[in-house]
């Protein structure tokens, strides 16, 4: 059985795909939580403000969530009840060990930016906790793609992650070696055999090479290339190849399309 995964968000799709990943920020593990779907409805003009509220938290770094169940019950709550209020979109949230705090990020409409404000400051003049927060104009998304949505390689950790847990859905963990394809997208056939050629150096094989429609609005054909690689589904190993790929893909204008592999 194959898995073959396209990258969450492509398109326009309306619906939230919230996704789980992680950085590092001052040496400190952060776990993002975001909602990819959102990326395609930019410029957000029906819902250009911004809503950022940071909250305290006490973070664990040995617990996979960063935090306790108790604590993530209380960022839960804090969320439901100003989605309920905010009448916006929940785009996603993060969680900073570094920083003892976690941030929420909402998107609402116009006529709700004022009445926002004193309402968040009326919520939280009394808090408990320390707790800050901003509403600003942003119809380009910049607070959404800088503090959410994941990078080329945090992408492919998101997809990585799906892929294995659908093997683990199998009775397969990913421990054992097995064949991995490579799917990429090179503007012509010469790009997509010198690419071939440069990743045969690091023991990727070539496995199938085909003419794809032009795009939408353009004339030319594209190559697609599949390149095949035996190695465990590790996800922390998937990391490096992807980011070697990434790389390599911006030598030769390259698109990194996706991975797939069979259940062992």
């Amino acid at each position: 059985m194959g898995f073959f995964d396209a990258l969450a968000g492509s398109g326009t799709n309306h619906e939230p795909n919230f996704c789980d990943y992680k950085e590092t920020f001052s040496d400190q593990p952060v776990l993002i939580n975001c909602d990819t779907n959102f990326i395609s409805e930019l410029p957000c003009r029906s819902i250009p403000y911004c809503v950022k509220i940071q909250i305290q938290v006490y973070p664990d770094p040995t617990n996979p969530e960063l935090i306790s169940d108790a604590e993530l019950n209380h960022i839960s709550t804090v969320r439901s009840i100003l989605g309920q209020h905010l009448d916006g979109r929940f785009v996603g949230q993060g969680i900073v060990a570094s920083a003892n705090m976690a941030f929420l990020i909402f998107y609402i409409p116009e006529r709700r930016a004022k009445a926002a404000g004193k309402m968040l400051e009326e919520s939280f003049s009394n808090a408990f906790r320390h707790t800050e927060y901003t509403v600003q104009f942003d119809p380009e998304g910049s607070q959404y793609m800088e503090y959410l949505f994941p990078n080329a390689v945090q992408f492919k950790q998101i997809e990585n992650s799906k892929i294995l847990r659908k093997l683990r859905g199998y009775g397969d963990d990913g421990t054992t070696p097995r064949p991995i394809k490579f799917h990429f997208v090179f503007p012509n056939r010469k790009a997509a055999l010198e690419f071939s050629t440069v990743a045969s150096e690091k023991g990727f094989a070539y496995d199938d090479l085909t003419q794809e429609a032009a795009p939408e609005g353009m004339v030319l054909p594209r190559a697609h290339l599949v390149l095949n690689r035996t190695l465990p589904f590790d996800l922390e190993l998937l990391d490096l190849v992807d980011e070697y790929l990434l790389n390599l893909c911006e030598e030769y204008d390259a698109t990194y399309r996706s991975l797939e592999t069979d259940v062992i």
